[in-house]
């Protein structure tokens, strides 16, 4: 981090604004539902209407807990507006058809994209598992023909056999045919196999049984010989070339639950089922268990594919992005903040849709009282997902300074500045998706939003911050150009964000300016990640947690709360160009070293305090992708955890150096 510089006023202002800082918060989106009396919703699905409207769903309860029955009927929302609000739309009621609901879940929805036998393009299909085994099937589709209000039952397949099927998932073959994949514990020497079958006349019927992944072993008995490979909930995109991707989760396999893609041509051959395809990584971070998936075509020959997993090790503020089909993968911006509660089905298979530039998601994130089903949205610029919601700095391509709330005003009428990079709450800015491409955009500082005065459309008016009004003066479009930065043009004065005369000046006044080809209208949009948590390298799943016993190694999911591993990565109180993790559910408490033993701590003001308290995060000693935290005052002293507790020592084994490294989770 690098310390404030330029003038003496800004830098006695920025130590009183260091104590008002507003925290940058998980991505939460819109919820849509959940209450106390409902607080076990998961498994979420989203389709787009041929209106344009959205239809979702999910399950109502999660079955670990009610040992595998007591499911509710399943209900759907529809949103007219790409996810921003949603309303009640139906429920269907199974037993309406002579089918108990108890033990219906893991469900699939699709729309007809064509007619198909006598059911015209538009047509939804809603899909469920049914693990009752006093059914003939257990698989059953309903379908609705007027928008989602209605629902009759459709047809059914995957005849019942000693065991289950689940996460049905539709698509369309090359040669017409609808097409439903499903994970398919039935089937003799498997543990589970992925398999399909087709449809000639629209869902009514079924046939054609065909297995894509699986291992066979003879004799293989369920419950008493040991679990061989177990690949599942696959989920499958067409893609821009007319080829089929399908992704889906592998348990029982060395990285257990690693999610896997394969390809066809025609939907219908996917080759080897031995072969358990091509992993979703990116070198460094993994994506596993419970796909989710979209394309977005981006005018580019193959679109952008998006893929995140309930497990992934990498930011819960990430997910899986690829160009080439699938065979390579990155990190990218998602649009919500996913985070896993293993215990209450949290982020447990949630779901992506793309409507034109845009990515949706639906996943559901535990509150500390229940599971809420939440939406947000990204749009995607290049190779940037703008999130909606989400803070960033706004970066000058000129000079790298960044747009700054001038001495932290708090008052309405200010004048945007140009300031050094500082990390300070006045640089950190949210955007708020408002629909047809326009943003507000709100200093997390201030809580004013960034305004063109009284709208004008006169070159070198001022940019200030003012209340929230609605107006057309406080809406922004993005504009992206080859280079990947933004112009950020105002929609009442069709004017650009610039700097008065041009000038890349620190403290250079901000103004709306006409076109321009200076690099004063050019910025990078620099989304803030302030919260880490910090897994060990060496025993996976544990993370740095504050306890009542002091500062620990703690495994994911136990009955402390999660925000314990959470940890707000500030200026380091004893040098701003270090760093200090103050603990996010105990404002004002940081993570300093006593007598070699971590501990939490508020802040006295004392100067041992902050020293101890102050951190400066390296490279890590075992592994270079990775970070250790070297103490700010004791030399060649590292955090490494030992029998569970965390301390600081100094490093000299293999032992010590993987104990001392960590895997730095941002959200």
């Amino acid at each position: 981090m690098r310390k404030k510089g330029g003038f003496l006023f800004c830098i006695i202002v920025s130590l009183i604004i260091s104590s008002m800082k507003v925290n940058a918060k998980d991505i939460a989106g819109t919820s849509i539902y959940g209450s106390q009396a409902e607080k076990n919703c998961f498994y979420e699905r989203v389709v787009e209407l041929d209106n344009g409207d959205l239809l979702a769903t999910w399950m109502r309860e999660f079955p670990l807990l009610t040992d595998w029955g007591g499911m509710k009927s399943p209900v759907f929302y529809k949103s007219t507006d790409q996810g921003k609000t949603w309303n009640y739309c139906s429920e269907l009621i199974p037993e309406k058809d002579g089918i108990s609901g108890d033990k219906l879940g893991m469900p699939g929805m699709f729309v007809l994209p064509q007619d198909m036998g006598q059911y015209p393009a538009g047509t939804i299909l809603y899909a469920t598992s049914d693990w009752n085994t006093d059914n003939a099937y257990t698989i059953h589709i309903w379908r609705s023909t007027d928008q989602g209000k209605t629902w009759q039952m459709h047809g059914e397949l995957a005849p019942r056999g000693s065991r289950s099927t689940w996460e049905p998932e539709f698509a369309v073959t090359e040669d017409g045919r609808l097409i439903c994949f499903y994970s398919d514990e039935r089937q003799s020497g498997y543990d589970q196999c992925i398999a399909y079958e087709l449809s000639n006349d629209g869902g009514i019927t079924w046939d054609g049984y065909t297995i894509v992944a699986g291992e066979y072993e003879e004799g293989w008995i369920a419950g008493v010989s040991e679990g061989n490979w177990r690949p599942g909930m696959p989920r499958v995109l067409k893609l821009k070339d007319g080829s089929y991707l399908m992704v889906y989760e592998n348990i029982h396999t060395s990285e257990n639950g690693i999610i896997t893609v394969r390809h066809s041509q025609d939907g219908i051959d996917w080759g080897n089922p031995l072969e358990m395809g091509i992993p979703v990584t990116d070198g460094i971070y993994t994506a596993f268990q419970c796909p989710e998936i979209a394309l977005i075509d981006d005018g580019t020959a193959n679109g952008r594919i998006f893929l995140r997993g309930m497990n992934d090790n990498c930011s819960a503020s990430q997910c899986f992005t690829s160009t080439d089909n699938g065979y390579t993968w990155s990190l990218i911006d998602a649009p919500l903040t996913a985070v896993r509660n293993e215990a209450v089905g949290s982020s447990w298979s949630g779901t992506f849709l793309a409507c034109g530039n845009k990515l949706i998601e639906i996943n559901n994130y535990y509150n500390g009282t229940y599971n809420e089903i939440r939406c947000n949205s990204g749009i995607l610029y290049g190779n940037q997902l703008i999130i909606s919601g989400a803070d960033y700095e706004f970066v000058n391509v000129a000079n790298q300074l960044c747009m700054d709330d001038p001495a932290g005003s708090m008052e309405m009428g200010t004048q945007m500045i140009l300031w050094n990079r500082n990390q300070e709450r006045t640089q950190s800015w949210c955007i708020e998706d408002m629909g047809f491409g326009a943003y507000k955009i709100k200093s997390n500082h201030s809580g004013l939003f960034l305004d063109n005065e009284n709208g004008s459309s006169h070159s070198g008016s001022i940019v200030r911050q003012w209340e929230d009004n609605g107006a057309e003066a406080e809406r922004w479009l993005l504009e992206t150009d080859s280079s990947n930065s933004f112009r950020i043009k105002n929609v009442a004065g069709s004017l650009y964000l610039d700097t008065e005369n041009a000038t890349d000046d620190v403290h250079a006044n901000l103004v709306v300016a006409s076109y321009s080809d200076s690099n004063t209208q050019k910025w990078h949009l620099e989304r803030i990640l302030e919260v880490s948590r910090f897994e060990s390298n060496n025993i996976r799943g544990t993370y740095i947690s504050h306890s009542d016993d002091g500062i620990i190694i703690d495994k994911e999911f136990t009955s402390s709360p999660l925000e314990d591993s959470e940890w707000r990565v500030v200026p380091g109180l004893a040098d701003a160009s270090c760093v200090s993790f103050e603990s996010v559910n105990r404002p004002g408490y940081y993570l300093r070293h006593r007598n070699g033993v971590l501990e939490l701590s508020t802040n006295t003001g004392e100067a041992l305090m902050a020293a101890d308290a102050t951190w400066i995060i390296e490279d890590g000693l075992a592994d270079r992708t990775l970070v250790s935290i070297r103490s700010y005052n004791i030399e060649d002293n590292y955090v490494r955890h030992k029998d569970g507790k965390l301390y600081i020592s100094t490093v000299v084994s293999d032992i010590d150096r993987a104990d001392a490294t960590f895997r730095q989770l941002k959200q």
